[in-house]
Formats: C-alpha cells, sequence, structure tokens
C-alpha cells in the first residue's frame, strides 16, 4: 500500500482540494451558460413593441466560486425611456454592483458570525482556498444592506397597519453602549427593543423554551417609544384586548412606553432587580429570600418596598446603604412594577397559563453585544446602525427574506413568474446536463441513495425529471 501510495501521490486531502478545484471551474462554467439561457429566454417573453433589442454588453461577477465574465441583452424600454438589462433586473442585480448575492450572503454572514470584517474575510478564504472577497468589500456590503434595512423599516413605520391579533403582547426592552471612533462623543446607547407572544418548547418533549414569533427593533434616537410603539403598531392590530407586558430595568426612557399602548403593564425586570439587590446585601442575606416571596404574593408591591426599607434601614455600609436608598427612591412611584406580572394578571382575572417569567432582554442584547463591543472594537453611528440592523433580521432568522426579492422585480420586468420559473427550470435542466457532458440517465449520483450523496441524488432526480422548482 505505501508503494501504491508513493507511485500515485495522491491523498484524501489532495483528492479533495483538486475535487473542488474542478468542481469550481465547472460551476463558472455552468453559470455563464445559465445565465445566458436565461437571458434568451427573457428576450422572448418580452413585448417587442416596447423593448428594442439592441446589442450584447459584457458584466463580470465575484461569485462564491471564481470571477464569472458574461454578456447579456441591453434592450430600449420605448415606454420608460430609458436602457435596460433585463436579466440584471430579473435577477435583482443592481447595475454598479460586482459581486453576486450568493457572494453577498455568505459575506453578510461571516461579517455577523466573526469578530470583526477582516476575519470574515479570512475565514472565507479558509472555506475556498483562496481570497474570495476583501474585509473592506464586504464592509461596504454590510453597510450598505444594514441602512437599506433601516430605509425600509422606517418605510413600514411610516403608516403603520399590523392586522394579528394577540391576547398578551410582551415587550423586553434593554439598552447597548457601544464606542464610537473619532466622534464628539465617545460612546452612544443602541436602545434595544424584543417583541414576542410568549413562550414554546423547542420541540414536544423539551424541557428548554423559545420565544414565540420573536422580533427585534433598534434605534439610536433618543425618543426611543415614538418610533417603537409605530414598530409594534406595524406588526400588531392592538387595541383594549390586548395586553402588552413591558419588561425592562428602571430607566426613564423605558418606563415612558405605558403611554403608547391602551392596556399595558411594566415591569422592573427581574434580573436587574435581583443583580442590584445581590449588589446592595451580598448572596446570601436572609432579606432576598422574603423579597422574593412579596413580590410573588402582594399584588400592590406595598409589601415588597416595606420589607426592602426596613433591610436598607440595618444596613451598616454607608455606601450600601446609599445604594439602597436609591433603589427605593425609584421605585416609590411605581411599586406594583417589582411584582411577577403573572401575579398582577391573575389579580385582573386573567388566565396566566403557559405564560413564563420575563427576563429575554438581557440575554437578547448579548447576541447583539458579542458582534459590536468587546475587543477595542469602535464604530461610526452609521456602520454600528448598519451592523445592527442586519443582527436584528438574524437573530430572528429572517435575513434570507431580504435576499428573495425575484417576486417585486418580475412585476416591473413584466414577464410572468411562473412562466419564468417553468421555462428556467428546462433550460437550467438542459444546461446541467450539457455541462456534465453525460446522457441523464447515466448521471451516477442518480442512482445512488439520498443519505450517500447528501441529497444530491434526490435533486438531480427532481431536476432531470423535470419536477424541480
Amino acid at each position: 500500500m505505501e508503494e501504491l501510495r508513493s507511485l500515485i501521490r495522491l491523498s484524501l486531502r489532495t483528492l479533495e482540494t483538486e475535487l473542488f478545484s474542478l468542481l469550481r471551474a465547472l460551476f463558472v462554467e455552468i453559470f455563464v451558460m445559465v445565465l445566458q439561457e436565461l437571458d434568451a429566454l427573457i428576450a422572448a417573453a418580452l413585448d417587442p413593441r416596447r423593448y428594442e433589442a439592441k446589442s450584447l454588453q459584457g458584466r463580470t461577477l465575484q461569485t462564491l466560486f471564481g470571477t464569472v465574465s458574461f454578456r447579456r441583452r441591453r434592450f430600449y424600454d420605448h415606454r420608460e425611456k430609458r436602457w435596460v438589462y433585463p436579466l440584471d433586473e430579473l435577477l435583482e442585480f443592481p447595475d454598479r454592483q460586482q459581486v453576486s448575492p450568493g457572494l453577498v450572503s455568505w459575506g453578510l454572514v461571516q461579517a455577523m458570525l466573526t469578530g470583526s470584517y477582516r476575519a470574515a474575510a479570512r475565514s472565507l478564504k479558509e472555506i475556498y482556498g483562496y481570497p474570495v472577497i476583501s474585509h473592506e468589500s464586504i464592509r461596504q456590503l454590510a453597510v450598505a444592506t444594514g441602512l437599506e434595512l433601516e430605509k425600509r423599516k422606517e418605510e413600514q413605520l411610516a403608516d403603520p397597519q399590523g392586522t394579528r391579533k394577540v391576547k398578551y403582547l410582551f415587550l423586553e426592552v434593554d439598552g447597548l453602549v457601544v464606542s464610537l471612533q473619532r466622534q464628539k462623543r465617545r460612546r452612544i446607547e443602541e436602545k434595544l427593543l424584543t417583541v414576542h407572544e410568549g413562550w414554546e418548547p423547542r420541540h414536544p418533549s423539551s424541557n428548554e423554551y423559545e420565544l414565540v414569533n420573536k422580533r427585534h427593533f433598534r434605534t439610536q434616537d433618543a425618543d426611543f417609544w415614538e418610533a417603537a410603539s409605530r414598530f409594534v403598531y406595524a406588526l400588531y392590530d392592538v387595541d383594549e384586548d390586548t395586553v402588552v407586558i413591558i419588561n425592562g430595568d428602571r430607566a426613564p426612557w423605558i418606563r415612558r412606553g405605558v403611554g403608547y399602548f391602551p392596556r399595558v403593564l411594566y415591569q422592573v425586570d427581574p434580573f436587574h432587580l435581583k443583580r442590584d439587590l445581590v449588589r446592595i446585601f451580598g448572596k446570601k442575606h436572609p432579606v432576598l429570600s422574603k423579597l422574593e416571596e412579596a413580590r410573588q404574593s402582594d399584588v400592590t408591591g406595598a409589601a415588597f418596598l416595606a420589607r426592602l426599607a426596613e433591610a436598607v434601614a440595618e444596613l451598616k455600609d454607608a455606601k450600601k446603604r446609599q445604594d439602597g436608598e436609591a433603589l427605593l427612591k425609584d421605585l416609590v412611584d411605581i411599586p406594583e412594577a417589582v411584582v411577577d406580572y403573572r401575579v398582577r394578571l391573575q389579580a385582573m382575572g386573567l388566565d396566566t397559563e403557559g405564560l413564563r417569567g420575563m427576563g429575554a432582554a438581557e440575554s437578547q442584547v448579548d447576541t447583539f453585544a458579542d458582534r459590536v463591543k468587546g475587543r477595542g472594537r469602535s464604530w461610526s453611528p452609521r456602520g454600528l446602525a448598519a451592523m445592527m440592523e442586519l443582527l436584528c433580521w438574524r437573530n430572528t432568522d429572517a435575513l434570507p427574506q431580504m435576499l428573495a426579492q425575484v417576486e417585486e422585480l418580475l412585476a416591473r420586468t413584466g414577464v410572468s413568474l411562473q412562466q419564468v420559473k417553468e421555462q428556467a427550470v428546462q433550460r437550467a435542466r438542459r444546461v446541467i446536463c450539457e455541462g456534465l457532458s453525460v446522457p441523464s440517465a447515466g448521471v451516477p449520483a442518480t442512482r445512488r441513495g439520498r443519505t450517500a450523496t447528501g441529497g444530491m441524488s434526490w435533486w438531480l432526480n427532481r431536476l432531470i425529471s423535470g419536477t424541480a422548482g
């Protein structure tokens, strides 16, 4: 075996690397063929009375598998009096952009998951074996995409028309202070809202829970609730039958949220409250259990404040006593806010089955902080806003929605979506089979199991049979 290995000089790593390079080149070749076939399909579908074909123009793209150069048709649109490239519009590809949507998507994902834009570029290089895209290009893509998300959000908030009805709506609010670069202000606070409808098990037998229909909103504006409430009303039809529960620390800007909804409870975040109490009294002080008992039993919060006042008065440490008095001063006007919201709902005669303790704000903020804070990071306000918008979508698993706007663009070109889907599948099937240079019945992967091929046999069989799409 050693003699054979030394003779053919082949290893699994070499085989894998060479095959990847071969498939990458094959992808580029087939990709060009598919683009040209789609361009021909669109040309045949356009109204010749409106669109006049003029010439073929070249274009170069950076893709996940290398540089792709191709030519597509340019038309003159007599109705709108402008030059158009229908293929570019069909594929939602701006005229000046030189990076493919797939590479944009990968770059954005890496930008959000890694610690920096440089790390994102290095990560892609490690995956593909060559410099796929520069860190500056990734930064520019992230900023442009994030700001576009923010722009679209503002457009939606201009006229909020939410229709979803729920019994309980949970708003968990917190702030995240981030360092700025080359600004008069050294720091800025990103204000974050997590909206959800409650909790459900991760799977039927799980003891872990996840938030239902979680959505994020963020802003750097001082008037947080003016925009945040519009975000909520854009999602939900909130009226007197909807109980809105706001959970947050004692910051005045968070408390102001009670003025924006018809039926609302404000709860001091249990995590922050317990942290403050432990800082004042220590982890093992007996008053902690008594305060928790009062928080769960007395709906008015008076018992909690009375016990807290007694314990603060007995403190010997002047600094801790001062902190305790400051906490009392903060809570004296909102005693009911320290009480578990479920106790208050029960006192209102409302069912609390399935409701859990609130406190998701801190953990949600951590998912943002991991990317934008620490390790010497600092941001421009614009760059920070863009990244935070991207993270809002990432943390709700909704980012792919922003990379799939084909329907909207097809409507602009006047081409039937169903027509393009059906004919594009036929074109792609023929192009791929020709690119493989084998008869469709002779593709070996189609005769192997779905598990053995990682699902490729299933996909190829559907493609060849005409059922894909």
